[in-house]
């Protein structure tokens, strides 16, 4: 047996214990690690009770560098450690659910133990809060707040009782006060304590695509950075494009569950009114136009789940690179958060998260959910990181990396559950049972509510969150903030982000 000297005897233990603690530094999550997950069955504040089974499955691989961890499509067991029921608001005037996830099956004969609460229910009307998560309060409704801050107003007021009654006998419209989430309700779940003995799988290598004039590398400088709208102002920024045919891409969305939007008509104004008031969903919902180049777009989609103020939405282009073949499908994708009827625009719109690679990295996983995507790769462009504003005055922040996705034949990874989690009409109870629990909770309302104390507390509450909410400083475009980077390169390690 040869011996090898000293110095390089120790140069391969050196070189064999660092490669064993990478290792070792991929078996385990450390606690408050994100896990996107899809419920496999609905649940309910109006029926659940304490200890039953959830079922969900994972939406995303949970990966250690190029090792998958947990793989996509892991069935995920928890159970409900919690629940308030509104009943007949006698009692309790909005629901709660205390969801716990503790377990994922990687195979039938490997289960790893975990534990992690929820800290999103996409595109839910509900809010979270140290992982329970909180119904909505009936009469928090787009008139029922001016209902009650029109109380606080003298009795002198042009708005008297009697015009209060009207208004109520006008819009008898309450929202939904139990949790209901159908089945294809997506969540991302925090982990609480590390996870452990995991076992370490290959991931795919990237397919590697060649450089012709059909590489991303070669035309990704060449695909417009910016939308306009009608006015002409600067809108969207451009963070996606998608390589396939038209009818690759409808049934890659199809798939997923998202949903294309309606045209603006005198119906669709009509939906969209009512479910602000009613703070309720309407999947169709239409897109403002905005212009690539002066140009529509081509396509729009959209997701969403129980309210009109938040959904992920995208506009798609058909645009034709310079010496390609083919042409290619770019888009602007954005998350809206809020929804208000502006006398400045004279109709609806919509406030965005700024961090619209978030949304970028949503779309991204819901085709790889749906198994439509072949590949994806970030292309840097000459523009790098940017912040700066929409149409609307919005902040959007991004690395600047266009996300090209080759699409495929889609295979769903788990075909029994369904994508498309919105348009539930969830209504517990007996049309006399929801009469009275109505009339119950608006009295509970004009009780603790329709006072000069609370609209002294109210008005004090708006003007604090107002001052502490402030906008974030908006960066005018002819000033946008630019990282340098390398024309014509992917960036490397950038990943789809987790978080």
């Amino acid at each position: 047996m040869r011996v090898l000297p000293g110095g390089a005897s120790g140069l391969v233990f050196l070189c064999l214990s660092c490669t064993h603690s990478l290792v070792l530094g991929c078996d385990e999550l450390p606690a408050g690690h994100p896990l996107w997950i899809r419920l496999a069955a609905p649940i309910s504040t109006y029926s659940a009770r304490v200890g039953d089974p959830l079922n969900a499955v994972l939406t995303q691989n949970v990966s250690c560098g190029d090792h998958v961890l947990i793989p996509m499509g892991t069935p995920v067991q928890g159970v409900v450690r919690g629940r308030r029921k509104v009943g007949l608001g006698v009692r309790h005037e909005t629901s709660a659910l205390d969801l716990e996830f503790n377990r994922a099956l990687v195979t039938p004969d490997s289960t790893v133990f975990i534990s992690a609460r929820v800290e999103e229910v996409e595109n839910a009307r509900e809010h979270i809060k140290n992982g329970v998560i909180h119904g909505v309060t009936s009469s928090d409704t787009f008139q029922g707040r001016i209902n009650s801050r029109l109380r606080h107003l003298p009795t002198w007021n042009p708005y008297s009782d009697l015009g209060l009654i009207v208004f109520k006998a006008t819009f008898p419209i309450f929202p939904e006060p139990e949790i209901f989430f159908p089945s294809g309700t997506d969540m991302r779940l925090r982990t609480t304590a590390r996870i452990s003995s995991l076992v370490l799988t290959a991931g795919q290598p990237p397919e590697v695509m060649p450089k012709d004039s059909s590489h991303p590398e070669v035309w990704a400088d060449q695909v417009p950075w910016r939308t306009t709208s009608l006015k002409h102002a600067d809108a969207d920024l451009v963070n996606l494009a998608f390589i396939g045919s038209q009818q690759q891409v409808r049934a890659a969305f199809l798939a997923a569950g998202w949903r294309s939007a309606n045209p603006v008509s005198t119906h669709s104004i009509a939906r969209s009114f009512y479910a602000l008031l009613n703070n309720g969903a309407y999947p169709e919902q239409p897109l403002t136009t905005l212009l690539l180049r002066g140009k529509p777009s081509d396509m729009n989609w959209q997701k969403s789940l129980n309210t009109f103020e938040r959904r992920d939405h995208l506009r798609i282009w058909e645009w034709l690179p310079n010496g390609a073949a083919e042409p290619v499908w770019v888009s602007s994708a954005t998350h809206d958060t809020g929804a208000l009827l502006s006398v400045r625009y004279k109709g609806f719109i919509h406030h965005i998260a700024p961090d619209i690679d978030d949304e970028r990295a949503k779309v991204i996983r819901d085709l790889n959910f749906a198994g439509c995507v072949q590949s994806v790769e970030y292309v840097a462009r000459l523009f790098g990181s940017v912040s700066t504003p929409n149409a609307t005055g919005d902040l959007m922040r991004t690395d600047g990396a266009l996300a090209v996705v080759k699409l495929k034949e889609c295979q769903p990874v788990s075909p029994e559950i369904s994508a498309d989690s919105s348009g539930s009409n969830f209504k517990p109870g007996n049309r006399a049972f929801r009469y009275l629990r109505r009339d119950i909770l608006t009295f509970r309302s004009d009780i603790f509510r329709a006072n000069i104390l609370y609209g002294v507390y109210d008005a004090g509450r708006m003007t604090l969150s107002a001052l502490r909410h402030r906008p974030a400083r908006l960066v005018d475009s002819k000033d946008t903030l630019a990282v340098p980077v390398q024309p014509n390169t992917t960036v490397a390690g950038l990943k789809q982000p987790e978080d």
